[in-house]
């Protein structure tokens, strides 16, 4: 077997363990990595082959850097003309030797781009690069039935999404003592949503629900990240000062503090559905919780109907949380994560090494 060398565009390693474990993986497969920059001129894949003479393989994540750069161009019409520069870009790198593999995180991007540029270039893309992955199956079918592209689906290779397993250190407070913190009583069932707080997640929604009294008191939403924009940090305050089961703490989560508060929770919500894939409930799985989830999250692949309360409208939600005894998440969670310790790196890596030898 050849040793390749790969390079992970955009680098998106900070506040992400994703790369960084794929890579850390990687190298024992015998795959060098290197991380670099998306370059934002009309033929940026080029540009990075100059800059990584002895790569043999670009592996591209998000598309955000691309679709940036198209949202600034005066046009739609032009905005596509530089997306089929990025297509001949691709195709003359390929020409040439080279390979570009593309992992779709994304159906869309969560950011307001124009969407019939972005399914232009998208469309554009999936015919042009070498090779597409996906973390599952149901998101292959989603993505061609998205991008009217049937063909999509032999194209795409299915890699599940890893663990993180030993990747986050083990709680230093006890739930007790973290939970009187919040005035929260022992006995009640906590429910966490963590991570970056941005409109398109739905957390101001399910804040919302919490704080109407609709959902019963004993079951409490501690809500813990940095938000988007002050804007939306605002009204996110105002809707959790509403009730006493709803608990919101702005700012940047530190692992030592995530590890806590997952340690303390009985339940992890990951409101949004409108995604492929999901580290946070990968996250909630390998730690053991239960998961509160949209029916559509039901396109990771990776969640055991037993592991999750799968709801289809808030009214579903609240008569199952009503329903829910300390023993149905206990045993949510405990499928859970016998799940999630058989979605090692190892064989992340060696899939994936085996897609570059293709």
């Amino acid at each position: 077997m050849r040793k390749e060398h790969v390079v992970m565009v955009p680098d998106f390693r900070e506040g992400n363990p994703y790369q960084s474990l794929l890579a850390n993986h990687l190298s024992d497969q015998d795959v060098q990595v290197s991380f670099d920059k998306l370059p934002l001129g009309y033929f940026p894949f080029s540009e990075l082959s100059k800059q990584h003479p002895d790569a043999t393989i670009i592996h591209l994540h998000w598309l955000s850097p691309i679709l940036f750069v198209l949202s600034w161009t005066s046009s739609p019409y032009k905005a596509k003309l530089r997306g089929l520069l990025l297509a001949l870009d691709c195709l003359w790198l390929r020409l040439r030797g080279k390979k570009i593999v593309w992992t779709v995180h994304n159906k869309f991007s969560h950011e307001n781009f124009d969407p019939t540029v972005e399914l232009f270039v998208r469309r554009l893309l999936v015919k042009s690069v070498s090779n597409i992955i996906v973390h599952s199956q149901s998101a292959a079918d989603r993505l061609a039935e998205a991008y009217g592209m049937p063909a999509l689906k032999d194209k795409a290779k299915v890699i599940f999404h890893g663990n993180y397993e030993g990747i986050y250190p083990r709680p230093a407070s006890d739930r007790h003592t973290l939970l009187k913190t919040k005035n929260i009583p022992p006995e009640h069932t906590v429910i966490l949503s963590f991570g970056m707080l941005r409109p398109y997640k739905g957390i101001d929604k399910l804040a919302a629900l919490f704080a109407s009294g609709k959902v019963p008191d004993h079951i409490h939403l501690l809500i813990m990240g940095k938000a988007d924009n002050e804007d939306y940090a605002a009204s996110l305050q105002t809707v959790c000062d509403k009730a006493d089961n709803v608990h919101l703490t702005l700012g940047f989560l530190t692992d030592e503090a995530l590890a806590d508060w997952l340690g303390a929770a009985d339940m992890v919500a990951v409101p949004f559905s409108d995604t492929l894939t999901s580290g946070s409930v990968l996250l909630a799985m390998t730690e053991g919780k239960a998961l509160l989830l949209p029916e559509l999250s039901k396109v990771f692949d990776c969640v055991p109907d037993e592991g999750a309360l799968f709801y289809r409208d808030e009214d579903d939600m609240v008569k199952q949380l009503a329903g829910l005894s300390a023993s149905d998440v206990a045993k949510m969670g405990e499928a859970n994560k016998a799940v999630a310790h058989k979605m090692n790196w190892p064989d992340v890596a060696r899939l994936t090494a085996e897609l570059y030898q293709r």
